[in-house]
């Protein structure tokens, strides 16, 4: 049996790199949305769930950024301050956020359980499980 490490120098196949890339781009839509969210939330409880969810959404970027860059491959631009209006009129109630962080967990937990048969690499299946984990974690508040 091959060690837990020694696939680490093997390519990433483009299974990995598809779930990578849109995992990278869901996160960097988040970041916006959730940024969004934290401008007009009033609820001190909710902010701190959404504060969390935007940590979870910035550290998943940065390991896919890590990986990406070790790989030399094209970092996604994805989403970015300029694709929203921070300052836009509030439109929603706090309660609202609570269920969208329910329902976009329930969506990145498919989207990652999916992924997951596809995924060779030990490093990019190790973080798919965080991903998952820390998904579920999310969604029990």
């Amino acid at each position: 049996m091959e060690s837990r490490k020694s696939n680490l120098n093997e390519k990433l196949i483009s299974a990995e790199m598809g779930k990578l890339w849109a995992t990278y781009m869901g996160n960097s839509m988040s970041t916006c949305i959730l940024s969004y969210f934290l401008k007009h939330v009033e609820d001190q409880d909710i902010k701190k769930l959404l504060e969390n969810a935007l940590n979870l959404s910035k550290e998943f970027q940065k390991i896919i950024k890590g990986i990406f860059i070790k790989e030399n491959f094209p970092i996604p631009h994805g989403f970015t301050k300029e694709d929203v209006n921070l300052d836009a009129p509030r439109l929603f109630e706090d309660e609202f956020y609570v269920h969208y962080l329910k329902y976009v967990s329930k969506v990145g937990l498919s989207l990652y359980s999916v992924g997951l048969p596809l995924i060779y690499r030990e490093d990019v299946r190790d973080f798919s499980l965080y991903c998952m984990e820390s998904t579920v974690k999310l969604g029990e508040h």
